[in-house]
């Protein structure tokens, strides 16, 4: 019954008949709703027609998740929750479309990455979310989040899995993310400029399109190794012209931030790519981590970190940039002081529970118990509910010292095997497509230390797409190097 289904329902997918019909529905209820004022009939074919668009052309609806992740803005809806509109929309439309994409298309997809080491260390993270969330101190947040988790792991983990293949692939997707990324840019400096390129202006320039500055630099910051290799990529000279073009507009958008961290990201993606190329992903992990770890003793010890308890009344927010460089090396920096006020917190909270954590997504409602009053500063009542900034210590904190092990291991594992994938891979485009993809992911990891982004369309997108290429590519040179001993 389900083949004649399937046949019936693919004769009319290439006829074109499903598509006319709904979009004569849409017409009918566009008529409907003129004489009517009811928005629910045109909300509902509306939705009918964008499902037969993407059974029609499923890698076109993923696309345009993409190409609307620059221009996504934050909107609140009823009952306390908030979409990225439009990406977070599309990204619903492809889970729901992808079961009948795998129908349709299920006997030319290679599913062996399911038995990838990073793939199955994602599967075991989840879990471990999925369940410290039915044990969170909040649960109803926490299931939130975890709702929110699967369908970015599926549009930016599975779905790539399924889609990208040929090198044509890649060119798509690399212009798809650029082009829209540079006329916001583009919009930026032009209202940047209004207000004379000054420090204390640059969030006025960026809201609505990004949530603040930091967010608009560091995911400048993190595409600088995308946009440098794809300018081989092409031999169209106007494609090539606007590439060099688009690179210098990030370097000047960037520059013009003001924003520390993603200043430290065009030296950190130099200095990736070198550790890349010359095999040292081995010593620089260890290294990094007994930094981190070293750190974190150091500033525990006997409380130390009390010690380093700013003046209240000299934490403030800075208008010049020069002020706020000098103020953050003096622990005056509003900013820096009040992400140590809520570091001091987290330290509290592992203490108290040390193994599964809180529960995901419940830092800002339990951190007040646990701070520590020799930090706090002028925002400490957090009017904007934000986060941590440490994605490393709130995963400790919300998914206890297992999660964060867990989230380590993954980590380590997508660096060494890319690393050793890159190696492995004859020269083109898609080995440097995923020496940009691990540029990338050390961006994103060095931005994790100030910031929570793996769940925000701008950055995490791009942090699970670089562990989508690792799994993609090391089973697809997998298959070579076997095909070569036989």
């Amino acid at each position: 019954m389900s083949a004649i289904a399937g046949r019936v329902f693919s004769h009319l997918r290439q006829s074109g008949l499903l598509v006319a019909g709904l979009l004569g529905l849409l017409f009918l209820c566009l008529v409907g709703y003129l004489f009517t004022d009811e928005w629910l009939l045109l909300a509902v074919p509306t939705g009918l027609v964008a499902v037969a668009w993407g059974i029609r052309d499923f890698r076109l609806v993923y696309l345009a998740i993409w190409f609307t992740i620059p221009f996504a803005i934050e909107v609140d809806l009823p009952g306390g929750l908030s979409t990225d509109f439009p990406p977070e929309l599309l990204m619903w439309l492809s889970c729901l479309l992808l079961p009948v994409y795998l129908y349709l298309n299920h006997k030319d997809i290679d599913f062996r990455f399911v038995f990838h080491p990073v793939f199955i260390l994602l599967v075991v993270h989840f879990f471990w979310i999925i369940f410290t969330s039915v044990i969170s101190e909040i649960p109803l947040i926490s299931i939130k989040y975890t709702l929110a988790k699967s369908w970015y792991l599926v549009c930016f983990i599975l779905i790539p899995l399924l889609l990208f293949k040929d090198e044509k692939d890649f060119k798509t997707w690399g212009l798809v993310v650029v082009i829209p990324l540079i006329i916001t840019v583009i919009i930026i400096l032009a209202r940047h400029s209004q207000y004379g390129f000054t420090f204390s202006t640059i969030n006025n320039a960026v809201i609505p399109i990004y949530r603040n500055h930091v967010d608009y630099a560091c995911c400048l910051g993190i595409l600088l190794g995308y946009v440098w290799f794809m300018r081989g990529w092409f031999d169209n000279k106007k494609i090539k012209l606007f590439l060099l073009v688009a690179l210098g507009l990030m370097l000047t958008g960037i520059y013009f931030s003001y924003t520390r961290a993603a200043w430290l990201c065009v030296p950190l993606s130099i200095g990736s790519y070198y550790v890349i190329r010359l095999r040292l992903m081995r010593v620089a992990i260890p290294l990094a981590l007994a930094c981190g770890i070293l750190l974190v003793g150091y500033l525990a010890y006997d409380n130390r970190y009390i010690s380093y308890a700013p003046d209240y009344e000299k934490t403030i927010t800075h208008k010049s940039f020069d002020e706020l460089v000098s103020a953050t090396y003096n622990m005056e920096d509003i900013s820096t002081v009040e992400r140590f006020y809520r570091w001091v917190a987290g330290y509290y909270m592992v203490k108290e529970k040390p193994w599964a954590g809180f529960g995901p997504s419940t830092f800002y409602s339990e951190y007040q118990g646990y701070v520590d009053r020799h930090f706090i500063t002028y925002v400490s009542d957090n009017p904007e509910h934000s986060g941590m900034h440490n994605y490393y210590l709130m995963t400790a904190v919300e998914q206890g010292l297992i999660g964060l092990g867990i989230f380590i291991v993954l980590i380590v594992v997508v660096l060494l095997l890319g690393e050793s994938t890159y190696h492995r891979m004859a020269p083109g485009i898609k080995k440097q497509f995923l020496m940009a993809g691990l540029i990338s992911f050390c961006c994103n990891l060095f931005i994790l230390t100030l910031n929570d982004t793996v769940e925000t369309d701008k950055l995490g997108t791009f942090f699970f797409l670089s562990i989508a290429m690792v799994i993609l590519f090391g089973m697809e040179q997998g298959a070579r190097d076997e095909g070569s001993k036989g």
